[in-house]
């Protein structure tokens, strides 16, 4: 019977490192997506800030060369995938998880900053003492730690990837705009 205790401790130890681990994977995952969100509305907001005013000053040539087009796909690409980018990195909302939680009459994950950076110090020791009572729940608040930071990961990754979309579509189209024009008018 001590055996079949022991295995028991450390099956809930295994499942407590494994949820931490999946945790840490989906932090560095969404640093990831936010990299990719920076770099995005980096090389866009340089690209409209040297096509707007290049554009502006050589109106003639553009506009004889009928390149506003090109010009103008390019820069509204840009502008709508600087959009997309900065939705990756706007944060998240906060309060819907843990108003979610009290309205179903379920405890809150006292170990994400998002449920109790409202909360005043004398409300929250009370409630992280009793929540550290039970390892059950401390294995559910991670899991539910996880599993809103998998959903707004997932969130993240798309609307990266269809930025990336955009902005290798308005990119293509703006290249072959540009040498259609350039080579049959």
């Amino acid at each position: 019977m001590a055996k079949s205790k022991k295995s028991i401790v450390r099956s809930s130890k295994d499942v407590t490192n494994i949820i931490r681990t999946a945790l840490r994977n989906n932090i560095e995952l969404t640093n990831i997506a936010d990299n990719k969100a920076n770099t995005l509305l980096t090389l866009n907001a340089l690209m409209v800030t040297f096509l707007l005013p290049l554009a502006s000053a050589n109106r003639e040539f553009v506009l004889q060369s009928r390149l506003g087009i090109p010009l103008a796909i390019m820069i509204i690409t840009s502008l709508i995938t600087i959009f997309m980018a900065t939705l990756v990195l706007k944060p998240g909302n906060f309060e819907v998880i843990r108003k979610e939680k009290m309205e179903q009459g379920k405890n809150f994950s006292p170990f994400f900053f998002g449920n109790i950076f409202t909360m005043q110090r004398s409300e929250y020791l009370p409630y992280m003492k009793q929540a550290l009572t039970n390892a059950d729940d401390i294995k559910e608040f991670m899991a539910d730690d996880l599993f809103y930071t998998g959903k707004r990961l997932g969130q993240k990754m798309t609307t990266v990837r269809n930025a990336f979309n955009i902005f290798i579509t308005g990119l293509g189209l703006s290249v072959i705009s540009a040498l259609v024009i350039l080579l049959f008018f």
